[in-house]
C-alpha cells in the first residue's frame, strides 16, 4: 500500500514538527529535582526551592528527591545516565561537578555529561578557632603557624570536602603547614573544636556563626574576596593573603543534550522566583547569596573550579577514603 502525495507531505511535516512541539509543551508531565545528599541540609533547601519553582511557573509538579551517599556520586549517577529529557534535574555541589573526579579513582557518572542551567547559590566560609587559640586575627595566624610547624590542627567534614580543601588553599597561600583532622560530618567537627580536641576549622555561615556569637568559638575572617554585608568588620583572609577565595556553590544541572528551549527556560523560571522578596530573605537567612548567571556563564565558573581545586588537589596528593 503506498501513501497519496497529500498523506506523505502530510507525515513529513508532522515528523518534522515534532521535536518543535515537544519543546513548546514541555513540561507535560511532572518531574524531578534530586538532590544527592540527605534531606535537611543546604543541598536539600536549594533543591526544594528550586522544585517550588518550576512547579508553580509551569503547572508541573516537580518533586525533590534525596539521593545520597558516596560524597554525592549515587543520586549524580542517576541524572548524569537518564534521558536528556528535561524532567530530571540534578543540585550540583562542588563535590559533584569539582573535585570527586580528582579525589576518586573512579566515579559512576562523567562529569561532562551534564549541562548547566544556572547557580543557585555561592556561600563564603568562616575561618573560626578555639578561643584558647593564640591568634586573634588571619595575620596571627599566619605567624603563629610559621613558628610552629605542623602543630596547628584543623578539622574538617571529610577528606575532599569544602571544609577540608578551602584551609588546604589557606596552607598553600600562605606558605604554612597545619595537620588535617578529618571527621564524618561537620557536627562532630564543629564538637571538638568547642571542646577544644582540634583548633580551627573552615565552617559556612549559617552554622558557624551561632557559635561566634555563643563565645564558644572565635571569628578570624571570611573566605570571600570581599567583606560580608552581614559582617562589615570582619575581614577577609585575602587582606592577609592576596588573592585567597575559597566558596562554597550550589547549581542546577540537567543531562547533558538537553533542549537548549528547555534549559533557557528552567532558567528563566528560577531567576525570576529566587529574586522575589520572600526566596531573597530567605537565602540570606541561610548566608548564602544568588548571583543570576546564564548556562554559558555557570559553564565558564565550573571549568575555572576545576583548574584551581583540580591543581591543588594534585598537587598536595590528596585523595578520598
Amino acid at each position: 500500500m503506498t501513501l497519496s502525495r497529500r498523506a506523505a507531505l502530510g507525515l513529513a511535516l508532522a515528523l518534522a514538527m515534532g521535536p518543535a512541539r515537544a519543546q513548546e509543551v514541555w513540561p507535560s508531565r511532572p518531574g524531578k529535582v534530586i538532590v544527592p545528599y540527605p534531606a535537611g541540609g543546604a543541598t536539600d533547601v536549594m533543591g526544594r526551592f528550586a522544585a517550588e519553582a518550576l512547579s508553580q511557573a509551569t503547572r508541573q509538579r516537580f518533586i525533590v528527591e534525596n539521593k545520597g551517599g558516596a560524597s554525592g556520586a549515587i543520586g549524580t549517577a542517576e541524572v548524569g545516565n537518564a534521558p536528556a529529557d528535561g524532567y530530571l534535574f540534578l543540585v550540583a555541589t562542588p563535590a559533584t561537578h569539582v573535585t570527586n573526579q580528582y579525589l576518586r579513582e573512579k566515579l559512576p557518572y562523567d562529569p561532562a555529561n551534564f549541562d548547566p542551567v544556572i547557580m543557585l547559590s555561592r556561600s563564603p566560609m568562616l575561618l573560626i578557632a578555639h578561643p584558647s587559640l593564640a591568634a586573634n586575627s588571619v595575620a596571627e595566624l599566619v605567624a603563629l603557624a610559621k613558628s610552629q610547624p605542623g602543630k596547628l590542627n584543623y578539622g574538617s567534614s571529610g577528606v575532599g570536602a569544602t571544609s577540608h580543601l578551602a584551609p588546604e588553599l589557606f596552607k598553600t597561600m600562605a606558605g604554612v603547614e597545619m595537620a588535617h583532622v578529618p571527621y564524618r560530618g561537620a557536627g562532630p567537627a564543629m564538637a571538638d573544636l568547642i571542646g577544644g580536641q582540634v583548633e580551627l576549622m573552615f565552617d559556612n555561615v549559617q552554622t558557624a556563626l551561632p557559635q561566634v556569637e555563643a563565645k564558644k568559638v572565635k571569628l578570624l575572617g571570611v573566605t570571600s574576596a570581599s567583606r560580608l554585608a552581614s559582617l562589615p568588620d570582619v575581614p577577609t583572609i585575602a587582606e592577609t593573603v592576596p588573592g585567597y577565595e575559597a566558596l562554597s556553590f550550589l547549581a542546577l544541572m540537567a543531562r547533558k543534550g538537553t533542549a537548549p528551549a528547555v534549559i533557557d527556560k528552567a532558567n528563566r523560571i528560577v531567576q525570576a522566583s529566587f529574586e522575589t522578596p520572600e526566596i531573597t530573605a530567605k537565602l540570606a537567612a541561610l548566608g548564602v547569596e544568588f548571583t543570576p548567571n546564564t548556562p554559558a556563564e555557570l559553564d565558564r565558573f565550573l571549568e575555572e573550579e576545576r583548574r584551581k581545586w583540580g591543581g591543588l588537589i594534585k598537587d598536595r596528593g590528596l585523595k578520598a577514603e
